[in-house]
């Protein structure tokens, strides 16, 4: 992995934001007018609250349209939702180009929800170059491509944290924690210093199990495990009951958490905006909500690798673009270009990185210069950091302990298999960690692998 982290603009990451809402649209299906023109309906148009994203995106469209006279592109707003995803994708209510967290793809190849995309990519002149570890996830095991990472939206876990309250605290911004041990010391500084809530965590729509993969990939611990072909249950081991034991003891015994542990990563995105939470899980772009979306200062967020206890790793994770297995082969090839446009790009060739970013400091709102995961080689990414850096608008050091100390961490994917029934099985083995005193860690556990395994087995 390269030594540092490319920087990149909200004209790109605005759609990268998170991922929740349901899920509603057109469906794919022979959309070819008789003069041979083809729609496609495309996730991605960020949502009203984003207006100036939003414009950009429409933007952006009619500049595809016009370099592709042929191609007619109808934008969504629509998001992936766990609870109702699978079911419009099977129902026919998806859009062509789906957009799915890295946990998803697995599943949705095995049951033939997406197409195969092999051939149409192999026409891109720079697929060779793309970044191997971002394209993993999404082969079968005949190495066929379903999909492409967005490289905006890539990211590895990391520890999201306020100056201002740092320094209240009398704690260093420029040496954030680096441990959970210094995690929990820090917590608890801020929280006796300011009253505000050290280090927040997540427990509700499926981020506690989120949250709780990183903290066991800290540890050296793993979610499951393979035995033969199949995915096993590995969350009852020692790494994983070691991190909610801290979490136990952060919220009870150092009262840092505060009292609210019901929340998911937009509550806590909106207090840390409002300057009532000290640190939490998360990857850079997450600057972006904070300001954007919620009003915070952007001089105040920063972000560092992601604490170890021994594991030296962190989870990776990311948006992924697919194309609904209803598409036509027409279809398919339109989103193919468009996905190159609209996401890669940026990040291969500098003309139009440096155009993007540009344009995109017109309005002060976009944030340029938030570092991201590499997508392509160092070679090319310094040639596009470099077209970007003189637009960057963001205090580029608040970010400069992520991008030193995350290329020493390993990279693990998240779950491959049933992530997001892992994930819901989990929360509320957060939520108890966090809101009972007596709480019994391994009873929790076993009850949530024992849901799990029936999960795990019926991915089989």
């Amino acid at each position: 992995m390269p030594r540092t982290l490319p920087l990149r603009t909200t004209a790109v990451l605005a759609a990268a934001a998170a991922l929740g809402a349901s899920l509603a649209g057109c469906s794919s299906g022979d959309s070819t007018s008789a003069g041979g023109k083809v729609t496609i309906t495309v996730q991605g148009l960020p949502q009203t609250s984003d207006p100036v994203g939003r414009k950009a995106f429409k933007a952006r469209v009619a500049e595809f349209e016009k370099k592709n006279p042929k191609i007619h592109v109808v934008p969504s707003d629509a998001q992936w939702n766990p609870q109702t995803f699978a079911t419009k994708l099977a129902g026919g209510s998806a859009e062509t180009l789906v957009r799915v967290p890295l946990t998803e793809p697995q599943g949705l190849i095995g049951r033939r929800q997406v197409r195969d995309l092999t051939a149409d990519l192999k026409t891109w002149p720079q697929y060779d170059e793309y970044n191997k570890k971002l394209l993993a996830p999404l082969k079968d095991k005949q190495g066929k491509v379903y999909g492409l990472t967005e490289p905006a939206s890539a990211y590895s876990m990391g520890l999201v944290y306020n100056r201002d309250l740092f320094r209240k605290a009398g704690l260093d911004p420029d040496r954030p924690p680096t441990t959970w041990d210094e995690v929990r010391t820090a917590a608890k500084a801020i929280h006796d210093k300011t009253g505000a809530v050290g280090y927040a965590e997540t427990t509700t729509n499926n981020t506690g199990g989120w949250h709780l993969t990183a903290h066991t990939y800290a540890r050296g611990g793993a979610m499951t495990k393979k035995d033969g072909d199949h995915e096993t249950v590995a969350f009852t081991g020692k790494a994983t009951k070691d991190a909610l034991r801290q979490l136990h003891a952060m919220r009870f015994t150092d009262d840092s958490m505060g009292r609210n542990q019901l929340q998911d990563q937009a509550d806590v995105q909106r207090r840390f905006a409002a300057g009532k939470v000290g640190m939490y899980l998360d990857g850079p772009s997450a600057v972006i909500t904070i300001v954007q979306r919620f009003g915070g200062d952007k001089k105040d967020v920063a972000a560092a690798a992601l604490p170890q206890a021994g594991g030296g790793a962190t989870q990776l994770g990311g948006t992924v673009d697919m194309v609904n297995a209803r598409a036509t082969a027409a279809q398919t090839a339109a989103v193919v270009k468009w996905i190159v446009f609209e996401y890669l790009t940026p990040y291969y060739d500098p003309a139009v990185a440096g155009a993007r970013a540009e344009r995109a400091a017109k309005d002060p709102k976009h944030l340029i210069g938030v570092p991201s995961l590499a997508a392509f080689s160092p070679e090319i990414q310094r040639k596009t950091d470099a077209a970007i850096k003189p637009y960057a608008n963001v205090p580029t050091g608040n970010y400069r302990p992520y991008v030193e100390d995350n290329p020493r961490l390993r990279l693990l994917p998240e779950p491959p298999v049933a992530a997001q029934k892992i994930y819901a099985a989990l929360d509320p083995v957060v939520q108890a960690v966090l809101t009972d005193r007596g709480a019994d860690i391994d009873a929790l556990l076993d009850k949530a692998a024992g849901q799990v395994r029936h999960d795990l087995e019926s991915a089989r």
